[in-house]
């Protein structure tokens, strides 16, 4: 920390300081002369503040004097800035934009463990010079032949593949398996704990790369690259050599080949000197894209929520230190300190799971595009299935289109089947769950040897348990759902909230002893199944199961290998997974959520069934899709039908229009919780009175309303609506109530910007 020599002042005495509280202002305080040039932008500071001391974060300096009494900066956290000033001005357009305050966009962006500042140690693993040569997918371990030798194989293999050094964690969640086998090697002499990177593992250099590294980088692609993929690859490193900004919607069916595209135009901006960015949606499936990504470009940082704190502390820090330029994670990775960033890439970016749903609301996929814009840099949206938003932005020229409407290996797509429910009937009683024509198709592929997958979007055995007497049904006390019945567990489990509640053997209301369950979810399909089938290996991917990321793994390692024949779950099954045995996807109820009150019900609808459908027929064989459901007229099923989503937005289009919904319109959501029924609403209609004296232009508020999901958690919801064709003359009216006192203290009042869900 450099002082300033004595009796000199600083230019800028005064510094702005963000709190990670809900309180839109920065605070004033004066700088000590000591501190001068440690207090800077992007430093985080210790600062008193009421009676206590809090850790905050400079925003600006500034020369003026706003107040006549400013307490002093106590202390510099760190010894250098915490964020950078690009990344400090996309904390700023966050804040402002979805109307909360720096510090708490702060404390989203930089993760617990930097900012616990502790320099704790990671456990590393490093292969021995004598397994170096030896671990391999063509040579086994020769002297290995103990219990569990596969086991140990396969982290030799994985170590290998990988570069010979990988954090314990990463390495324990890539292999499937537990300390015990990575100990035993140690204890042999094939591997390394170390307690810190080994000194020859390092990521890209900071400087210009040299050839030799360039050629490490550009690891020729397991084939050749198709017309469709040659001109988006071409398309875009055009758009990274000329380093302006530019927002590219790569549209390809499932098994286009959007990775390779991906990795292409990375090893571009790579070979410029430049760093990549890579969104993804599900954390289920970073661990097989970074196995992907590291093959083909070296070492990268991997960022997302089921990381300890250190690990993300380690992956930030190497990227701070310019050690690695790549990084891969989930939706808050779209702040990582990229050194030269030169690229980013938002896969599967119609996914909901990019929004934030607690303070800071953002969306990821958004603030990549507003990150490359401040950054001028291009960004790249991929997906098989764009949202209606993305689709009319390149219709109006604001985005490049590109399209990859082939799969890479020539297979056509899988043909799909929609069966009618309604005209299925069974002689003793209502249909089964699986329809004789899906039991027809499963039985074939069984018979053929291949592998099928079962969609069904809800998982637990029953979705209502009720008296069919005097209609009761079991609800969770504490919100506004019906329970779900595990039978596993033998227990009712509210999926908001976590309650637990036993299942009463008589109704509670009139004794009838004939509690039924009913609405069928992925473990009551899981037993239907054992039944038919027996002797055939069945798995479940859902929450239940998944309980980690290496049990996730470990069932769909034994689903690739072909040892689980029949594949049940959620959307966890639905994309990413590319498995050449599965020649037949089931869709057990594809009417599910077609009945959300939400405007996005059929557009989430077509999209889900269409990224299902891609998981059939990526081998040799051809696939086939079977959708069961009662709607088969529905413009969402017969767009998933033929995989177009084109036929999707001629159907919407008219009606959004009219009614001013996104990407026609603008929306905002404000939302009172309340203990209190009566408060609660008392709030929502005391802030819609201040919306009618204070709206802007030509805003429209709908409210307030209960809403779709009345209470949770012990809370009543109430609901206002916002729409406006004008963006700025939506923000300023939200704008106005964003910071406003509820009437009732104990009432909470969410301002939700660009809301993707409405429940």
């Amino acid at each position: 920390m450099v002082s300033l020599p004595p009796g000199s002042e600083p230019r800028h005495p005064f510094a702005r300081i963000a709190l990670a509280i809900p309180v839109p202002e920065l605070f004033d305080y004066r700088v000590p002369i000591e501190l001068a040039e440690a207090v800077v932008p992007g430093a985080r500071v210790r600062v008193p503040f009421g009676r206590g001391v809090r850790i905050g974060y400079c925003i600006e300096r500034s020369a003026e004097q706003r107040y006549e009494k400013l307490k002093e900066i106590e202390a510099v956290v760190d010894d250098a800035p915490l964020l950078e000033p690009d990344l400090l001005n996309l904390v700023k357009w966050t804040a402002d934009y979805y109307l909360c305050s720096v510090g708490e966009v702060i404390e989203a962006a930089v993760p617990k463990g930097v900012r616990d500042g502790k320099k704790r140690s990671i456990r590393w693993v490093k292969l021995s010079s004598s397994s170096t040569s030896t671990a391999t997918s063509e040579s086994p371990v020769p002297t290995d032949r103990g219990p569990g030798s596969a086991q140990r194989q396969k982290i030799l293999r994985v170590l290998e593949k990988m570069g010979g050094a990988l954090p314990l964690s990463e390495l324990l969640e890539l292999a499937s398996s537990g300390e015990s086998s990575v100990k035993t090697l140690e204890r042999r002499g094939r591997l390394e704990i170390l307690r810190a990177p080994p000194p020859e593992f390092g990521g890209l250099p900071s400087a210009s790369p040299s050839t030799s590294e360039l050629s490490a980088w550009r690891t020729p692609p397991p084939y050749e690259l198709t017309p469709e993929q040659q001109a988006a690859v071409s398309t875009i490193e055009s758009e990274i050599t000329r380093s302006h900004f530019s927002t590219l919607l790569l549209e390809g069916v499932t098994g286009s080949g959007k990775t390779e595209v991906y990795l292409h135009a990375i090893r571009t901006a790579l070979s410029l000197g430049k760093g990549a960015l890579v969104l993804l949606p599900e954390i289920s499936l970073t661990p097989q894209t970074v196995e992907r990504f590291r093959e083909r470009l070296g070492d990268v940082a991997v960022l997302h929520s089921l990381l300890t704190p250190t690990e993300r502390s380690m992956h930030y820090g190497r990227l701070r230190r310019r050690e690695i330029r790549v990084a891969i994670g989930a939706r808050s990775a779209i702040f990582a300190p990229i050194p030269e960033l030169g690229l980013i890439v938002v896969d599967e970016c119609h996914e909901e799971s990019y929004k934030q749903e607690n303070s800071p609301r953002y969306h990821a996929r958004d603030l990549s595009v507003v990150r490359a814009s401040q950054l001028e840099i291009p960004v790249i949206l991929g997906s098989a299935t764009p949202s209606l938003e993305s689709l009319e932005n390149v219709a109006r020229g604001r985005f490049i289109g590109l399209k990859l409407p082939n799969r890479v290996t020539g297979q056509q797509r899988a043909t799909v089947e929609i069966v009618d429910r309604r005209t299925e009937s069974a002689d003793d009683g209502p249909p089964p769950l699986l329809g004789p024509k899906l039991l027809l198709r499963l039985r074939e592929v069984i018979d053929r040897d291949e592998q099928a997958l079962l969609f069904l979007n809800r998982r637990g055995f029953a979705r209502r348990i009720h008296c069919p007497r005097c209609g009761y049904h079991l609800e969770c006390p504490d919100c506004d759902i019906a329970l779900t019945y595990h039978k596993r567990s033998d227990r009712s489990l509210c999926h908001y909230c976590g309650s637990i509640r036993p299942v009463p053997e008589s109704c509670p209301d009139c004794a009838f002893p004939g509690v039924r369950r009913t609405l069928a979810g992925t473990e009551r399909i899981e037993e239907t199944l054992a039944k038919l089938f027996p002797e055939l290996p069945i798995g479940r991917l859902d929450r239940d199961t998944a309980t980690s990321a290496g049990r996730m793994e470990e069932i769909l390692a034994k689903f690739r290998r072909g040892e689980t024949r029949i594949l049940i779950g959620t959307q966890m099954i639905a994309k990413g997974h590319d498995i050449p045995g599965v020649t037949l996807v089931g869709v057990i109820d594809a009417d599910v959520a077609l009945g959300l009150p939400d405007f996005r019900a059929a557009e989430r609808t077509a999209q889900i069934l269409c990224q299902v459908a891609g998981r059939a027929g990526r081998g040799d064989r051809p696939g086939r899709v079977v959708i069961q459901t009662r709607q088969p007229e529905h413009y969402a099923l017969q767009a998933a039908q033929l995989q177009d989503l084109e036929l999707l937005r001629e159907r919407e289009a008219p009606l959004r229009k009219l009614l001013m919904y996104p990407p026609y319109g603008y929306l905002s959501r404000i939302l009172c919780e309340d203990a209190s029924d009566q408060r609660s609403l008392q709030t929502a209609e005391d802030l819609r009175t201040r919306l009618d004296q204070k709206r802007a232009g030509t805003v429209k508020v709908l409210g307030p309303a209960p809403a779709p999901l009345s209470k949770l958690r012990g809370r009543y919801r109430y609901h206002i609506l916002l729409k406006a064709r004008d963006r700025a003359a939506l923000h300023r009216t939200a704008s106005r109530v964003a910071w406003a006192k509820a009437r009732w203290s104990s009432t909470k009042v969410i301002v939700d910007i660009d809301p993707t869900s409405l429940m």
